[in-house]
Parts: C-alpha cells; sequence; structure tokens
C-alpha cells in the first residue's frame, strides 16, 4: 500500500514539473519554450502573396506581383508521370485557346528527382541543368514557362499532392479553383470531357464567379 502512494506521488511531481519550470524561468526573467508556427499553406480564397517568387529553366525569376491583373493557370508538372501523357495535351489546347488573352500559364515542376542538384547561387548558365525538362517541354510543344521547385517549397504551399496538381488563381491574386486538370483521364469522353480549368478561368475572365471550384487531383 505503501509503495502503492509513493508511485502517485512521483507521478504528481512529474505532472507538476513543466508548470514549475515555466514559472522559475518567468522568475528569471525568461520566455517558456513555445511550439514554433505551422507553415501557412493555400487554401480556397487564399490570396497568394504578391511576394512569392519562382524560377524558371534559364534562371529567371517572376514574382507573383507581376502576374497580378491576369488569370493564372498552375499546374505542378512532371516530365515521366504517366498521368502526364493525357494531360500535356491538354494543357497545350489551353494555350492555343488563352492565346492573346489575360491568362498566363505556369507550369512547376517539383519531383526532386527530376530536378537533379540545385545549381549554386552565383550560377549564370543554366544551359546544362534541368536538361529532361527542356527536352520534354520542347517535345510537348509548351511555349509557357516551367518554374523549378527546389525543396519542395511551392508544392508545399500550394499543397500540391499530385502531377498534374492544378489552381486557378484570379487577377487580385485569390485562389479560385484547385484540383483536377478535367474529368477525362481514360480519354473516353473526347469533347465531352469536362476540363475544370478551362471552365474556372473562362468563368473569371468573365466576371462570373467558378461554379466548381474544387475537385480531386489525379495523376
Amino acid at each position: 500500500m505503501q509503495k502503492s502512494w509513493l508511485i502517485w506521488l512521483a507521478a504528481g511531481a512529474l505532472v507538476g514539473l513543466p508548470a514549475a519550470l515555466a514559472q522559475t524561468q518567468e522568475k528569471k526573467g525568461e520566455t517558456p519554450p513555445v511550439e514554433a508556427p505551422k507553415t501557412e499553406v493555400l487554401k480556397l480564397g487564399s490570396t497568394v502573396a504578391e511576394t512569392l517568387v519562382m524560377r524558371d529553366l534559364d534562371g529567371k525569376q517572376i514574382s507573383f506581383k507581376e502576374l497580378r491583373g491576369k488569370v493564372v493557370i498552375v499546374h505542378f508538372w512532371s516530365d515521366r508521370c504517366p498521368a502526364e501523357k493525357h494531360a500535356d495535351p491538354v494543357v497545350k489546347k489551353l494555350e492555343e485557346h488563352y492565346k492573346g488573352k489575360d491568362v498566363v500559364i505556369v507550369g512547376i515542376a517539383s519531383n526532386q528527382g527530376e530536378l537533379g542538384e540545385e545549381p549554386a547561387k552565383d550560377t549564370t548558365d543554366f544551359s546544362k541543368h534541368y536538361t529532361n525538362l527542356r527536352e520534354k517541354a520542347a517535345k510537348v510543344g509548351y511555349t509557357h514557362k516551367i518554374y523549378i521547385d527546389h525543396g519542395n517549397k511551392l508544392s508545399e504551399l500550394f499543397q500540391a499532392k499530385t502531377t498534374p496538381h492544378c489552381y486557378v488563381i484570379d487577377a487580385k491574386g485569390v485562389l479560385r479553383y484547385t484540383g483536377a486538370l478535367d474529368d477525362d483521364l481514360s480519354e473516353s469522353k473526347g469533347e465531352a470531357a469536362t476540363v475544370y480549368v478551362r471552365d474556372a478561368a473562362d468563368a473569371l475572365l468573365a466576371g462570373k464567379e467558378v461554379k466548381v471550384a474544387e475537385t480531386r487531383s489525379y495523376g
């Protein structure tokens, strides 16, 4: 009985230890340790910060401040994901559909195995970097820029899980759509397929509400 009582007494002392430690730190003028704040992520209705900067295959930077005033279509892209065999031609058609319109298409490569080693900060010649991505983009015939995401900072910010995982941002920088490129990965619907990204961007260009704001991405 006495042994049991001693165990409970010890447990109580351990429970009270953090509070006692915090009080001691306060008396000494020290700040009690706190958990680090979690990294914020973008959600529907979030505004993409103007200070967010991306670097393309040639090392040139662009900020989202420079993209304000345009509807921005973002697709996380891979040079080898099987789903891209379907997605690449669809995105290529989007290029043609929005030619001459206030829409910017942005491709982001986040698969670390495809990026290779990150170039040194003082690198000026990027021609020997990302050759696989350059070749694939050229083969598809892309005219829009592909941006590099070393360390998955962009994919974590957007919460991108697949390739392609797509997003549509309005002219004010507000995220209005997130999810799949379309509903025809099996390529069985043809012209009857719903291209969610196009529908969202068209609605924003027309000053209308995006009817389907979120879907499940594939890839």
